[in-house]
């Protein structure tokens, strides 16, 4: 079949590598490029060694199901990339995110054929109506709900996202659908004039003044801005450092914020499977509110142009279709 192989520092090539082997194969419809995609093609990444298949968010047609799986071929559907056990100490503690024992789907999805286990079919495939690229987004925003529900945000809130990228916009969109008061601060004019379209207020950063936020999202990796943002969130407020920063990073925190201004601080990193569950049924209740975020679609073959579209900055979300 064929792949996008991610072969070494900015360099992807289309390659024919063997079918996945299996009892359960989904033949892939499209898959969406994560920013985790795009920073291990430009900076590597300690958990993905070239050569490797790169892509996790993605859906697709049964193509081989055994008798009592609950699909059978040409079935639509949507796969969570892992899952957790369930069971260990860390699954029981509701840290699901944090499990050692994940199961996974085979090999990464810029490709024709990925193999899910048989053990996992029945928690991290969902059948879907039809192909329809809104599903690529499930995944993310199974992320997004992981951190919006650390912040514990109510209607009280006023929220701001710094950073209007394909997770800040999801992370937008979730808040308002809730009600919530929420603008984004973003640097690109074109993301920007997308999310004021959508309803979501979007401007640069200098533009607002963040102690009028009780709390607020980090959605871009620069330490200075996730400082910036412990120092100004209004007192009592929360910060969620959404974007990952790189292992080592040490944030320069006054601790008059966190004891006098009792300010917290928080993170997530993936998401837990009964997020992606209510992801799923987010998007299938309504595909048409976050396909919209799904600006450009590129066959496999033009795989590297999207990444450098993507690392321009000309889109939002973009999905390769095999």
């Amino acid at each position: 079949m064929k792949a996008l192989v991610y072969v070494g520092e900015r360099q992807l090539e289309v390659r024919d590598v063997p079918e996945p082997k299996g009892e359960f194969l989904v033949r892939i419809l499209g898959c969406a490029i994560c920013g985790t995609d795009l920073k291990t093609l430009l900076h590597g990444h300690p958990y993905f060694k070239p050569p490797t298949i790169l892509g996790h968010e993605f859906y697709g047609v049964v193509d081989k199901a055994p008798a009592g799986s609950g699909y059978a071929p040409g079935d639509c559907v949507v796969v969570a990339p892992y899952g957790e056990c369930g069971v260990c100490d860390e699954c029981r503690q509701g840290n699901g995110e944090s499990c050692k024992n994940k199961e996974y789907v085979g090999d990464g999805a810029f490709c024709e054929k990925v193999s899910v286990p048989l053990s996992f079919v029945s928690r991290g495939v969902f059948p879907i109506p039809g192909p329809d690229k809104a599903f690529a987004l499930v995944e993310p925003l199974a992320c997004v709900l992981d951190g919006v529900e650390q912040m514990e945000v109510t209607e009280r809130d006023k929220a701001l996202v710094i950073g209007g990228g394909p997770m800040g916009a999801l992370i937008a969109f979730t808040l308002k659908d809730r009600g919530i008061d929420v603008q984004v601060a973003e640097l690109n004019e074109l993301r920007r004039d997308c999310l004021n379209g959508w309803g979501i207020p979007a401007a640069p950063l200098e533009q607002y003044n963040m102690k009028e936020f009780t709390r607020i999202f980090v959605a871009v990796n620069k330490k200075e801005l996730v400082e910036q943002a412990i120092h100004s969130v209004h007192n009592g407020g929360r910060v969620h450092v959404f974007a990952g920063l790189p292992s080592g990073t040490v944030l320069n925190v006054d601790a008059h914020d966190l004891h006098y201004r009792k300010v917290a601080v928080m993170g997530s990193s993936g998401y837990r499977l009964d997020h992606f569950r209510m992801a799923y049924e987010a998007v299938r209740n309504n595909p048409d509110h976050y396909r919209r975020l799904i600006t450009h679609t590129f066959p496999l073959d033009k795989g590297q142009e999207a990444f450098d579209f993507l690392k321009d900055g000309r889109a939002f979300k973009i999905v390769i279709e095999p």
